[in-house]
């Protein structure tokens, strides 16, 4: 261990790597050398209308595709017949909003449970 020590000691403040004698001498005509004299040059390659506008076109089908998805899933396509249609315009109540269903629900609770609630509550009381 003492002796890696004592060797880094001695590489302290020197740099330890050198470029071998000569080599710069040379260097610029080695890599001139090197390099080809006609550098054949590459054809510009022409991009049509239907090749730019293909990714977007991907993209519009798949948006599409999306939506129609979620619209039969989200909400199934049961088409309302006419006398539906005509029965909810019926029903409707137009100053409320409650429907004749929503009353006939109402007066059965009010019969049958709100009875039953007092009485009880009254049997109770005694």
């Amino acid at each position: 261990m003492e002796a890696k020590e004592s060797k880094l000691e001695k590489l302290r403040g020197q740099n330890p790597f050198h470029v071998p004698e000569g080599y710069m001498e040379g260097l610029t005509s080695q890599i001139m050398s090197r390099i080809p004299d006609n550098v054949p040059r590459r054809e510009a390659k022409v991009i049509s209308l239907s090749e730019r506008l293909r990714p977007l076109l991907y993209l519009a089908g798949v948006f599409a595709g999306v939506i129609i998805l979620f619209r039969v899933f989200v909400s199934p396509l049961t088409p309302k017949n006419d006398t539906q249609q005509s029965e909810s315009a019926q029903i409707q109540t137009s100053d409320s909003g409650i429907t004749a269903e929503d009353e006939e629900y109402l007066e059965y609770l009010q019969q049958h449970y709100y009875s039953d609630l007092l009485a009880g509550s009254f049997e109770n009381m005694d």
